[in-house]
């Protein structure tokens, strides 16, 4: 799979997850989390550019479960695109770990199947250090479907 094929297929599989509502965007108050909301906010991951990303690597584990799932497709974008980044390292790390990955409705199968075939196309790209965490990241996304 190239990197187009993989992005039309996360796009796919991410077009139905709902927008966390305003009030379910990160996951506590605080001046971090609020500059975070606020610029998300009414944006779909298409609409964050890929500097945005880079910019704010380290701030998944701020999202809500909702909102992560909901963003997800922008940090896949620019993890794909850039393996050796910051952003593909906290990518993994937070695929390797449960640590708000259970959004209200769960993740359906194409979504799961997307992130699985992510980590297949990221694995090859990678320097060994991370491959440590795509192989807990690949059976933590095996066993919860």
């Amino acid at each position: 799979m190239d990197y187009n094929e993989l992005m039309q297929q996360i796009k796919s599989a991410f077009a139905t997850a709902p927008a966390p509502e305003d009030d379910n965007i990160i996951c506590h108050e605080c001046e971090e989390c609020f500059v975070l909301r606020d610029g998300v906010r009414g944006r779909t991951a298409d609409e964050l550019s890929d500097s945005w990303v880079e910019e704010n690597f380290d701030q998944l584990p701020l999202f809500s479960d909702d909102a992560k799932r909901f963003y997800f497709p922008a940090y896949f974008r620019v993890a794909a695109l850039k393996p050796d980044s910051l952003v593909a390292q906290f990518v993994l790390y937070s695929l390797s770990s449960d640590f708000r990955l259970q959004p209200s409705d769960g993740y359906s199968p194409q979504q799961m199947q997307a992130i699985r075939d992510f980590l297949e196309y990221i694995e090859t790209r990678i320097d060994e250090l991370d491959k440590e965490d795509v192989a807990k990241a690949k059976a933590l996304w095996q066993s919860v479907a």
